[in-house]
């Protein structure tokens, strides 16, 4: 399905299309990363800025996060010569990291209010990009680099200090990881406006964000290249939004859910995003490309449980190699949280946040059938476990009981390193189940 089209099978594909004519432009992305405002030094991610003070967070000093009043002196000291000789994620250090809440049974990665908050460096700068989610200037306590008052990106204030999501757009350790992911063929996503007047300008517009089981395709440096073909899938990870154009940039209806592909650096942690109340702003540059912003308010514990429950690097990973303390990242987001209020206890259960994309122009089209969308958990060693630590986290924090750990059988597949194959060497080809009513497949329309 990826191969470059021949100008003559779309006849006027490549012309600009009459007023009133049908329109369609694709992207495929080949960038994805949390919406974090960087105010450091460029080429550095620790250095402080006015969006972190003190620089990104410090390293865990592992003699202070793995006391606790049943842990003795020298299990603490071997755990520390432990991890500065060389972390094993299967080791004994892993499983002190693991459990140092009130009690030497509980499992305090899936249930962390069992400890105390260790307190995080947070944003305390005003910059922030993102959107106004709830209609009022006067809350979200950010202004955007262009001086919109009133964005909720409180997922930022949060995190945007951890050293693995700080950096210059793209080049934040995480997001290195993930795009490297993408780009390889973890996942693809797909952008698709389409429209009826001036591809440029159109107030009757629509906006399709999904999903594609075709890889991007890269030249010999490793960039992604444009003009490709990719299928779209219209089940999970997948809506479709009005919209409006005003000099080519986009601006999506607000709407009660939005679903996209999710922000993944694994394939234990990728899937579908929710963005509850979500809405797309897209920028159609000259020469074809785009570069977007997706906002919305993300489930926190979500958030929690994909950075936390992967295979192999979940969060005793986390918390060796990229300086991140688990325990303080989860009370930041539930600190935080600032949409969605649980009707029976009033807590928010939502945070709001933004990821921003890149993206290169492409062919997105419809399948003749419904496309089938890769979802490997099940088809790896060990690949259940994460969704079902991540069950059990949420639980937890609903219910405040303690959850029991689930069993692992044998070790993580690659020796700590990210699989890329099921143990058979086949692809998984599960059809992802969603609860939504799959769109119908569109009419084809002029190619732009």
């Amino acid at each position: 399905m990826q191969k470059r089209f021949l100008v003559c099978l779309f006849g006027l594909a490549l012309v600009a299309p009459a007023s009133g004519a049908p329109w369609v432009r694709g992207f495929a992305i080949d960038n994805y990363e949390p919406a974090f405002y960087y105010a450091g030094k460029p080429g550095t991610t620790d250095d402080p800025g006015s969006d972190c003070p003190k620089g990104t967070n410090p390293n865990n000093n592992y003699k202070t996060i793995l006391k606790t009043s049943w842990r003795s002196a020298d299990q603490v000291d071997a755990a520390v010569k432990g991890v500065s000789a060389g972390f094993d994620p299967n080791g004994p250090t892993s499983q002190l990291l693991t459990y140092r809440g009130f009690h030497k049974d509980i499992e305090t990665y899936i249930n962390p209010f069992a400890a105390p908050d260790p307190g995080m460096q947070e944003v305390t700068g005003k910059i922030a990009e993102g959107f106004n989610l709830d209609g009022n200037a006067k809350t979200g306590g950010f202004t955007s680099p262009s001086g919109e008052k009133g964005i909720d990106n409180a997922f930022y204030r949060a995190w945007g200090c951890l050293m693995s999501f700080r950096g210059t757009p793209y080049h934040a350790y995480m997001s290195q990881r993930a795009n490297d992911k993408m780009v390889d063929g973890m996942y693809t996503m797909v952008m698709r406006v389409s429209g009826n007047g001036d591809p440029m300008n159109d107030d009757n517009a629509t906006l399709e964000v999904g999903y594609s089981p075709d890889h991007l395709v890269k030249d010999p440096n490793g960039n992604v290249l444009a003009s490709y073909s990719f299928r779209i899938a219209k089940a999970a990870q997948y809506t479709r939004l009005r919209a409006r154009i005003h000099n080519g940039v986009v601006e999506t209806e607000q709407v009660a859910d939005l679903y996209a592909p999710a922000f993944a650096w694994a394939e234990s942690n990728r899937g579908e995003a929710d963005f509850h109340k979500g809405r797309i702003r897209l920028v159609i540059n000259a020469d074809g490309s785009a570069s977007a912003l997706i906002g919305g308010y993300r489930d926190w514990r979500d958030l929690y449980g994909r950075d936390t429950f992967n295979v192999p690097s979940g969060g005793q990973t986390r918390e060796t190699y990229t300086h991140q303390n688990q325990i303080s990242a989860y009370y930041a987001l539930k600190r935080n949280a600032d949409g969605l209020p649980d009707p029976k206890t009033g807590r928010n259960t939502a945070i709001s946040a933004a990821f921003r994309v890149t993206a290169k122009t492409a062919y997105v089209l419809d399948p003749k059938t419904p496309v089938v969308i890769d979802q490997p958990p099940g088809a790896f060693a060990n690949f259940e476990i994460p969704d079902i630590e991540r069950s059990l986290f949420v639980k937890a924090t609903t219910t405040a009981q303690i959850q029991a750990a689930p069993v692992r059988h044998g070790h993580d597949p690659d020796g700590g390193s990210d699989p890329a194959t099921p143990k058979d060497g086949k692809p998984g080809n599960d059809v992802q189940t969603s609860s939504r009513t799959p769109e119908p497949v569109a009419s084809a329309v002029t190619v732009q």
